[in-house]
Formats: C-alpha cells, structure tokens, sequence
C-alpha cells in the first residue's frame, strides 16, 4: 500500500479510497473529525467520494459517538466521573456549569469543541438533559457539523484549481497535507492542555 502510495498516488487513492474511505470517514469522525470532513470534502470536489454520501456517514458517525457517551454518562454516572477523573484528569464541574447555564445552545457550541466533543456530550448526560430532547438537537447538530466541514474541503478544492488549475497530481498530497495538519493541531492542543 505504501509503495503504491509512493510510486502511483493518483492510483491509491482511485483504488483504496472509494473502497475503504466511507468506512474510515465512519471511525475517524465518531471521534473528533474537522479535518478528516475537509479532505473527505476535497475528495468529494475531485470525485473521489460523493458528498452526500461523506456528509450522510459523518452526520452518523458523530451522532452515534455523541449518543454512546451522553449515554454512558447518564446511566452510569459514578462510574463514568471516576474515569474521568483517574485518566483524562479534566475538571468536569466547569463543562457542567457551562452545559447548564447554556443547555441547548451548549450542545451546538460543543460541536465546534476540538478535542472536547465526546466529553462534552459526556457532560450533558450528566446534566440529565432529556434523551428525546438530546438526541432531537443532537441529530441537528451532526448535520450542521458535517455539512460545513464537508462543504469547507470541498470549496478548498474548488478554490486551489481555480488558482492552480489542474490539481490532479496534487491530490493525494493535498489530502495527505490535510489530515496531517489536523493531527498536528490535535497533537498540540492534547500537549498545551498536560502542560498546564
């Protein structure tokens, strides 16, 4: 794989992205995922995916996610802030507050929290916000997140090739580049936050 990648980008990405990259888009974003839907959202713009089909996977993927830990925290609350405490040591009382004092508006502002999308959902479980009413807006929020971000990448496409022209032999880079820039600022912020 790696030697195709080397030797024939354009071929790796016409073989192993249509095949696998639904499925990676799906594990990447339950997770975290901005700049995975921006190099979804340029391969989508180069035909390499379909954009419908990359905003459909990550609105479910992060919908999903969101819903196992609202979940797990809601019914398993002790057991949840005890591993909160013992391995991500973050001071959850804040996220409360802030979850309280905003509720709905909290939840669309957490989406666009790096880094803190899962515990922020986390949090909101623990706040006992109705189910039906979380999981109503949180569907609405996936669906804003993944649409935007996927629109993002796919524009980003559109804009290089205006200015470059034909990108084709860029492509692989350009997403490659794209998703290392996005790990490099998770890196950084994961690092910032032990520091302090």
């Amino acid at each position: 794989m790696l030697i195709l990648f080397i030797t024939r980008p354009g071929d790796f990405l016409e073989e192993l992205i249509p095949k696998y990259g639904y499925i990676a888009i799906f594990i990447l974003t339950f997770f975290e995922g901005e700049s995975v839907l921006i190099a979804a959202g340029f391969l989508a713009f180069s035909g390499y995916l379909n954009a419908i089909g990359v905003i459909a996977v990550s609105t479910a993927a992060s919908y999903v996610g969101h819903g196992t830990f609202f979940l797990i925290a809601l019914y398993k609350r002790d057991t949840f802030i005890k591993f909160i405490r013992k391995f991500i040591k973050v001071d959850i009382t804040k996220l409360e507050n802030l979850m309280v004092k905003y509720g709905i508006a909290a939840l669309f502002i957490s989406q666009w929290l790096y880094g803190f999308r899962l515990l922020s959902a986390a949090v909101l479980g623990l706040s006992r916000m109705g189910t039906s009413k979380y999981f109503s807006y949180q569907f609405i929020s996936c669906l804003l997140w993944a649409v935007i971000c996927t629109s993002a990448g796919y524009f980003f496409g559109a804009t290089i090739k205006k200015f470059v022209g034909d990108i084709k032999k860029y492509e692989p880079l350009i997403a490659i580049g794209v998703l290392i820039a996005g790990f490099l600022i998770w890196f950084v912020k994961r690092w910032l936050q032990k520091k302090k």
